[in-house]
């Protein structure tokens, strides 16, 4: 199976299911759609004829994916409760 073929019948139809996934704000269906990701991912890089332009190509939606923070959900920490702050004398 050549790397064309591979994409259209199984990466194109993945690709659909996780921006299915993505819609709207829950952390669930977010991970769920990051482990669709890496199989396929994992699958392209155990098929001969995908090789790994196609495992870098995928590359990008799952960094996008992690640092926007979709993984949180809805009610993430804020960055300034996490923070410490520096103006006060004991540093809490």
């Amino acid at each position: 199976m050549s790397g064309l073929q591979v994409w259209l019948v199984i990466g194109v139809p993945a690709l659909l299911t996780v921006m299915v996934l993505l819609v709207g704000r829950s952390a669930v269906r977010a991970r769920i759609a990051l482990g669709v990701l890496v199989g396929l991912a994992a699958l392209l890089a155990v098929l001969p004829g995908a090789g790994g332009a196609s495992t870098a190509l995928l590359a990008l939606p799952v960094v996008v994916l992690v640092a926007s923070g979709r993984l949180e959900g809805r009610d993430g920490p804020r960055h300034h409760e996490t923070r410490r702050r520096f103006t006060t004398a004991a540093g809490r």
